[in-house]
C-alpha cells in the first residue's frame, strides 16, 4: 500500500556540499576538490523522494528567510510540485548545512541558524495520512506530539536526539544514536511500535515487542551517504507497515541506492535491489 498524502516535517535548508580527501586535524586547511549546493534538510530530502514515487507530499518545519537562499529553496519546491504554502518565510536568515564528505563517503556536518528560526505549528497535520518528522525538530513540537490526538496519522521519526515521551509508529535510527536499553524501553512502554536500527557497516535490525529481524542490504561502495537515512524513513512513511517486512526491505534497498549512487531511487530500482536484501529472524 501507499499513503495518498504525506507531510515531511523537519529541517529545510540548502546543503553546501564539499568533497574532500580527508578531514584535517584541528587547525588544518580543508582542500575541496568538488563543491555543490542542493536543496536539503530532512524535510526536503524525504519529500523529493516521495514526490518521485508519485505520492502527494508537502513540507513544513523551520522558517526560511526572504533572501537568495530562501528563494532558491522555494523555486525548487515549486518546480518539483512539492507543497510549500505552509512554510514560514520571514526576515530571519535561511539556515544552512555544510557537509564535508571524505573519499570513503563519511560526512562531517555543520548546521547553523535553526535556533533563530520559527517553526510551523501542527494545526494541519490531520489533513495528511502520514507524517515524517526529524530528530532536529522534536524540541520545537514535542508538546504538540504529546498532547494532540494524532492517532489517525501514521508517524515516522527519522533519527533520535531528544528523549521520546510521545507516541510514534516507526522510528528509523542509527545504531550510533540510541542504545539497546533505550530502544527496548521505547517498545516496552509503547512509545514506539517498530524501530529500525541502521548501520553503515553492519546489518540493520528491525525491533518490535515480538522480536528482532536482521536485514542485510547488498554491499555498495558508499559514495555519499547524505540522504540515505532520510530516504529509508521516507519510504516507510510513504508506504506504511501493512506488510512491515516488505516495506522495511524496500526501505533499506532505497537507502543503499542513495548511499551508492547519490541519485533518487525509483520504485523500479528499489524493487530490483530489494531482491538482494537478506532477511533473517533472530
Amino acid at each position: 500500500m501507499s499513503y495518498k498524502k504525506v507531510l515531511s516535517y523537519g529541517t529545510i535548508n540548502p546543503d553546501l556540499m564539499y568533497f574532500v580527501d580527508e578531514i584535517p586535524p584541528l587547525g588544518g586547511d580543508i582542500r575541496s576538490k568538488e563543491y555543490k549546493i542542493r536543496p536539503g534538510g530532512t524535510a526536503i530530502n524525504c519529500a523529493e523522494n516521495i514526490i518521485n514515487w508519485g505520492i502527494e507530499t508537502s513540507v513544513m518545519g523551520n522558517s526560511i528567510g526572504k533572501d537568495p537562499l530562501g528563494d532558491y529553496l522555494l523555486s525548487y519546491l515549486k518546480e518539483t510540485n512539492i507543497g510549500y504554502k505552509d512554510i514560514i518565510v520571514n526576515e530571519s536568515l535561511t539556515p544552512t548545512c555544510s557537509i564535508y564528505i571524505d573519499k570513503n563517503g563519511e560526512r562531517t556536518i555543520i548546521s547553523s541558524g535553526y535556533d533563530k528560526c520559527d517553526w510551523s505549528n501542527l494545526n494541519k497535520v490531520k489533513e495528511f495520512d502520514s507524517m515524517i518528522i526529524d530528530r532536529y525538530s522534536i524540541k520545537y513540537i514535542r508538546e504538540n506530539l504529546k498532547n494532540e490526538d494524532l492517532s489517525s496519522v501514521f508517524l515516522t521519526q527519522a533519527g533520535y536526539g531528544e528523549p521520546i515521551d510521545y507516541k510514534i509508529d516507526f522510528l528509523v535510527v542509527s545504531k550510533d544514536e540510541i542504545d539497546v536499553v533505550e530502544a527496548n524501553r521505547l517498545l516496552n512502554e509503547d512509545f514506539v511500535s517498530w524501530i529500525l536500527l541502521t548501520s553503515a557497516n553492519l546489518p540493520a535490525r528491525l525491533l518490535s515487542k515480538d522480536g528482532v529481524v536482521e536485514i542485510t542490504p547488498p554491499e555498495f561502495k558508499t559514495i555519499n551517504s547524505t540522504g540515505a537515512g532520510d530516504v529509508t524513513a521516507a519510504y516507510i512513511g510513504a508506504h506504511g507497515i501493512d506488510d512491515v517486512i516488505n516495506t522495511t526491505r524496500n526501505a533499506c534497498a532505497a537507502g543503499a541506492i542513495v548511499a551508492g549512487t547519490s541519485s533518487l531511487p525509483t520504485l523500479e530500482k528499489i524493487k530490483e535491489i530489494s531482491e538482494l536484501v537478506d532477511i533473517k529472524p533472530r
